[in-house]
This record gives C-alpha cells, structure tokens and sequence, in this order.
C-alpha cells in the first residue's frame, strides 16, 4: 500500500525539511500544523494545513488542533473495511498513510528544569502520543514515525520497495511508537508522584541498551549497559578496552570520593573497595601518596581525581598496569602520553558528574529502592564522647577517614592520617577481622599508625577492637555509637588515652 498522504507535526524539526522535501518528490500529499507547517514552507515544499481538513484552526493557546474526527478517522479507518471507510467519508475526512510526529520536550523542560506543575503541565503533549498510537494500531495500513534518527532508514526502506513499505518495517515502527509512549508517559507520572518526603508508590524503568558489554562479573554472564530514554553518558571513554561490568561500578567510586574533598585527591579502587587514597599539592603527589597505601593491591585498579590529569602525572600512570583513570579532564599533552598503554581505559567526566539519586537492585524475585548514601552531614557536628579532646589534625584525619569508610564493603573499618588513607579492612564478618586485617595491611605497606584515627562504618560492639588499634598506635576514633555497650567502649577509650567521637550515623555498605 502506497503512501499517498502524509501527517507531520512535530516539536523536534531536525531533518523535518529533509524529510519534507523527499515526500514532496514523491508526489505525497503533506498536511502540517503551526511551526512544522513554517519550516516547510520556508523549505519551498507545498502543504496543506490541518485547518484546511478540520475546517478549523487551533484553539485555547494550541492545545487543541489536531484532536478532531477528520484527522483521527483518517488515521484509524481500517483500509480493508467498508463501513470505516465510508464513515471517514461522511465525516469529511481523507485517508493519512504516515504519521510523523515527535512529543513535547517533558523531561528536557520540565523535568530537569524542576518546573513546578502549572508550568510543567504545558510540556505535556496529548495529540501527538494519540496519533502515533492510533497510526501504530493500525500499523498494516498507516505508518508512524517518530524518531528524526530514523527518517534516513525510512527514505532507504521506501526507495528500496519502491514506495511498498514492508510488513516487516511497519510492526517494527509501530513498536518503537508504544516504547517511546510508554516512556513519555512514565516520566509524567514519576514527576506527578514525586514526593521529596517519601519514595514513589510505583516506581517506572524505562531504559535503553546504551552499549553491551564483553561478559558481566564473569566470563558466562551477559551483560550491558542501559540509560533512561533520551539520557546520554555523562562521561566520553577517550580511548581504551570496551568498559567492562566491573569497571562501570567501580569507576563510580574512583569519580565520587574525590570529589568529597576540596584539596586535590586521589582515590585507588580495587574490587568495589578503596585500596589507596592521598591528598597532595598537585595530582602526581596524591596519586603517590594514594598508591603507598597498597603498593601491592593497587596493580590493576582504577585511579580517580578531583583535578585534571596532567603530564607528570600521566607519566607516572603508564608505569604500572592500570584497568582505568576516570577525571574531570586531562591536558592534551596527557591524553597523548596515555597512548602508550592503548589498552588503559581513559575516562573524563561532565559537570554533572556520575551519581543518581536512588539505587536499584534485583534480589528475592523483587527490587531494593533506597536513596544512595551520599550525605555526610554529620560531620559538621562530632560528639566527643572522651575526655582526651582531638586536635584539628587529628579532627581532619578523622573526617576523611569517615569520608571513605562509608565506600568500604561491611564490617568496614579504615584508618588514615590527615592526609591519606593507611589501611583498609572490608567485608569481614566481624569487626574485630576488619581491625586486624587493616592493622595487617598498614605494616605490610610499611606505614605506621602513630597519631593515626581508626573509623567505622558502625558502632564497635566490645571494647577489643579498640585496645588492638591503641596498640597500633592511633590516637583518635570516629563511629557512629550506639551499642548498647557504649559505656564499656568509651571507658577503655579513655583509660588508653584515645580520643573518640560519635557521628550518630551509620554507613553500611553491602
């Protein structure tokens, strides 16, 4: 069935005149409203406009234009039918075999612009999403189209059938129709419900395959990438292996610590963990500084900055084997010293950086939503719990110490001076573990604990895990209390001349 009318209406006139000239060459017939309608015309191609068929123009500020019987009836009517097609007749209407119409820009205006609703509800786009739905209904005899990315694929399928548009072609633009409705619709809703007090009653997923990945976490895993409809990567891969399962997560990591510190920071993550951590004059000091926490666990890890990467510190990056550098930017003469290791993952980062707001995650035949852990309020307000007062350094080892502890794997214990990160004890299944393992790993760096602060992503049960690290030698605790052996903790605190705060938060991380 020949295409001899066609309807186009859309926000997004990229290629429309492109389009619009190819129809036109054809012979088909082109009905328009408002601006598409101009942007034709000023293209020298000949339309009809949709009041010429409705016998009407738009009404109450453009809300209502194309809603109407002639236009719906000439759409809808079944072109196999007999009494559809004679009541499009009495109606007055004409047959359209291509509807080529994209939607109201809802997220990119209302959404990410935080409109409140009474401006909000003008991006809301009603006659565009009825016709492509009713074009995509009635798919074996109308045509919808509603992506400028596919009106080139769509000139190629019509010269290559001579105008006999396949089957094949029509059910797979019917699908991308109700997949774009669908996603459209989901937006709305998610914005109508949104609660900053509470989380969603539904919560609606619409993503796409942005890249496929090599395996997921292992070699028989399928794996790839998704974004929400319409979203873009907020970062570029300058050049590098194809990022892996394992990488997207642990990149994240390496971005956002960081980015918690004014000072110029390094962060080293090595299975979902923080393996080095250092602050420093410039970005060749702090990566220095962050790979003597764990000169040997750091082979094959994932470096992070809060700067940009320059020379002296691309030199020093191609000397190991490193999976990734993730960055705000690098400086050309980097980016060329990077190329040496052709297989080194390099990433930058936009301004908007990498982290949602919330985390989803598939488990018992369901999913956790939770907001992410990613404020740290608390540390504006320590409770010193001692009797021993902790300096400002020793205060400034016990904030950053707190900063990463919260990105280390329950039971998760760190210790770190004022500026950088000594030792790492995750994922154990006592804390009293978490301690000796972190002890292990300070002296097999060869670092020390003298005047060091030990934090803990949640309250210390007994006391021995405190007598352990005075032993070590820290000076300074910070956790977030409230076992109900608090007392027990605070008095072996103060009979070891420790300092220790309380943050009143926990940060479990699992």
């Amino acid at each position: 069935m020949k295409i001899k009318r066609a309807l186009l209406s859309v926000w997004n006139k990229s290629n429309i005149a492109v389009l619009g000239t190819f129809l036109s060459d054809q012979n088909i017939e082109i009905v328009s409203t408002g601006g598409t309608k101009n942007v034709l015309e000023d293209a020298g191609i000949r339309v009809t406009g949709i009041g010429d068929i409705t016998g009407g123009g738009s009404v109450m500020d453009g809300r209502v234009k194309t809603l109407h019987p002639k236009i719906f009836g000439g759409i809808l009517a079944d072109r196999g039918n007999t009494s559809h097609l004679t009541d499009l007749s009495d109606l007055g209407g004409l047959e359209i075999d291509l509807v080529v119409v994209n939607f109201y820009p809802f997220v990119q205006e209302a959404v990410e612009k935080n409109l409140d609703f009474s401006k909000a509800i003008e991006f809301i786009d009603i006659g565009g999403p009825s016709m492509v739905r009713a074009a995509a209904k009635n798919y074996h005899s109308v045509l919808p189209l509603c992506d400028p990315e596919n009106y080139a694929e769509f000139i190629e399928e019509y010269e290559k059938s001579n105008g006999q548009i396949s089957l094949e072609f029509r059910k797979k633009s019917a699908s991308t129709v109700f997949a774009m409705t669908a996603t459209y619709e989901s937006a709305i809703s998610n914005y109508f419900m949104k609660d900053e007090k509470s989380l969603p009653e539904i919560v609606n997923l619409n993503l796409s395959k942005s890249s496929s990945l090599r395996y997921g976490e292992n070699p028989h895993q399928d794996a790839a990438f998704y974004l929400s409809e319409g979203q873009t990567e907020t970062w570029h891969q300058h050049q590098g292996k194809t990022l892996s399962y394992n990488n997207y997560a642990d990149m994240e990591s390496a971005f956002n610590i960081p980015q918690e510190f004014s000072n110029t920071a390094c962060a080293i993550i090595k299975h979902a963990n923080p393996c080095g951590f250092g602050l420093g004059g410039n970005s060749k000091e702090a990566y220095l500084r962050a790979v003597t926490t764990d000169p040997v666990s750091y082979f094959g890890g994932i470096v992070g900055f809060n700067c940009e990467v320059n020379v002296e510190t691309a030199e020093e990056l191609i000397q190991p084997f490193l999976e990734c550098i993730i960055a705000p930017s690098y400086s050309d003469e980097a980016l060329e010293i990077l190329k040496k290791k052709k297989n080194l993952r390099v990433i930058s980062v936009g301004k908007k950086g990498l982290t949602d707001e919330f985390s989803i995650k598939s488990v018992a035949g369901g999913y956790l939503y939770q907001q992410k852990d990613s404020q740290q309020g608390e540390l504006e307000k320590l409770e010193i719990v001692t009797e021993k007062i902790p300096s400002e350094l020793e205060i400034n080892a016990m904030q950053l110490g707190w900063k990463l502890v919260r990105n280390v794997k329950s039971n998760a214990i760190v210790f770190a001076n004022s500026n950088q990160l000594l030792g790492v004890g995750a994922g154990q299944m006592s804390r009293i573990d978490s301690v000796k393992i972190a002890i292990q790993k300070v002296a097999e760096a060869g670092l020390n604990l003298q005047g060091a602060t030990m934090a803990s992503d949640a309250f210390f049960p007994f006391s021995d895990s405190i007598e352990i690290a005075a032993r070590a030698g820290i000076s300074t605790v910070v956790q977030p209390g409230g076992s109900i052996k608090d007392a027990e903790v605070i008095k072996k605190a103060n009979e070891l001349g420790v300092a220790m705060v309380f943050t009143k938060i926990r940060h479990f991380l699992h």
